[in-house]
């Protein structure tokens, strides 16, 4: 770098020697300057593109009932289940958090600060039941079928026969099984097989 004030002036009889203003910016070149914004500009540039793009071609292992796959952050089938969250208002359960069972519900997506692992309920209404999931369509044995609390056969025909809900009715084959954790009911059947 070339210091002005080494450079000998040539200065006529009646001129005067010019005095050097110091810089505010501690004498480095603007140019310098703007190289830096400019180059970190382009580096962020290029992670936000690259970010983007890996976004855009991850995908998530499950399947909704249509056979398309579901959203990268959507929950699956027994996270959907396992949770108490309501996906209408507030779709978004926190999993875990450093490490740990969370819980919790939020209509927004958590921070990582207080929430590590979540997923999205939104799409579970849409996920595809496997054919081969545990139900309580299934008979039941004689001493469910000739006790004096037993289901109605119309509105709800699928008691539950163990757990802290035994003696439990409900009209849907999978609402003690899967929709259910099993210390609420670890065994069930249809009551219309008693007949």
């Amino acid at each position: 770098m070339t210091k002005y004030e080494s450079i000998p002036a040539v200065l006529g009889a009646d001129e005067e020697a010019p005095t050097m203003i110091p810089r505010s910016d501690g004498g480095q070149p603007r140019s310098k300057l703007i190289k830096y914004i400019i180059g970190g500009a382009a580096v962020l540039l290029v992670v936000v593109v690259v970010a983007m793009k890996s976004l855009a071609g991850a995908t998530s292992a499950t399947m909704l009932a249509n056979g398309k796959p579901a959203p990268r952050d959507s929950c699956t089938l027994e996270q959907c289940y396992a949770s108490n969250c309501n996906h209408k208002v507030a779709p978004y359960t926190c999993l875990f958090h450093n490490g740990g069972p969370h819980g919790g519900c939020s209509p927004t997506h958590w921070t990582k600060s207080t929430c590590t692992t979540q997923c999205d309920l939104s799409y579970c209404d849409d996920l595809a039941i496997p054919d081969d999931m545990e139900s309580c369509d299934q008979p039941c044995d004689k001493a469910v079928c000739s006790g004096d609390r037993l289901c109605d056969d119309e509105p709800a025909p699928y008691q539950c026969t163990k757990g802290s809900a035994n003696f439990g009715c409900s009209k849907g084959k999978l609402e003690w099984t899967l929709r259910t954790s099993d210390t609420t009911c670890s065994s069930c059947c249809d009551t219309r097989t008693c007949k």
